[in-house]
């Protein structure tokens, strides 16, 4: 019997590719993606497009519908509060890990260089990569792949939330930007508590402004309910 190994490199890019017109809406909230519509579209093989495709499910940026077809998920209010209620124990546990040793990642301060230049710009969708990428930063630095990888479940539907009510909405990406530095900063300093209240402060704030929007953009009749 014979396998058919997946190429791993095009199915990264076929997923890369896939992920940004998901998150800029390229791809819109309820599109169906079936393995025939990717593999057109991208003139990729089908099992190469199965793979994108089962890779976008597990991060969440994909659901699973009838029949078993892909589709863009429109995320609500309850999808919002629980995404940030399942974020708070990992990272409030990466932050405590980071504090004591007062170690800050090279890529979570790089990361919110990147966040400062685009609140400067007001590129919102840079910015909002910058601010997944210093999260993940944070949690892969505890060197746990288990946490990490609990992360990863969640950080996938975290990104298109705030890109989906962020094209409705504006926020203060400096203020933003500050709750994140504010957080390296407790890391740096060596304080567990003052990291994870600085962390809660970023999250809650996140979480309600996300709320808020979601409810007026339904309001205005712009996303669903």
């Amino acid at each position: 019997m014979s396998i058919e190994l997946e190429n791993t490199s095009l199915t990264d890019s076929l997923t890369t590719a896939l992920r940004k017109q998901i998150i800029t809406s390229e791809i819109p909230p309820g599109e169906k993606l079936s393995e025939i519509w990717v593999a057109n579209r991208f003139t990729v093989a089908r099992p190469t497009a199965k793979a994108a495709l089962d890779r976008l499910t597990n991060e969440g940026l994909l659901r699973r519908g009838p029949r078993r077809t892909a589709v863009v998920p429109q995320l609500s209010a309850d999808d919002v509060s629980d995404l940030y209620f399942a974020r708070e124990p990992i990272e409030s546990r990466a932050v405590v890990t980071l504090a004591r040793r007062a170690e800050v990642p090279g890529d979570a301060d790089r990361s919110l260089v990147l966040m400062r230049m685009a609140a400067d710009r007001n590129q919102h969708g840079e910015h909002t990569e910058a601010d997944i990428s210093l999260h993940r930063a944070l949690v892969a630095a505890t060197g746990s792949k288990r946490l990490r990888r609990m992360h990863e479940t969640v950080m996938g539907e975290t990104q298109l939330c705030i890109a989906q009510v962020r094209a409705h909405a504006g926020v203060d990406l400096m203020a933003l930007t500050d709750r994140h530095a504010a957080i390296l900063d407790a890391i740096r300093g060596g304080n567990p508590d003052e990291a994870v209240t600085a962390l809660l402060t970023d999250l809650n704030n996140c979480r309600d402004t996300l709320l808020s929007d979601l409810r007026a953009a339904q309001r205005r009749g712009e996303v669903g309910a």
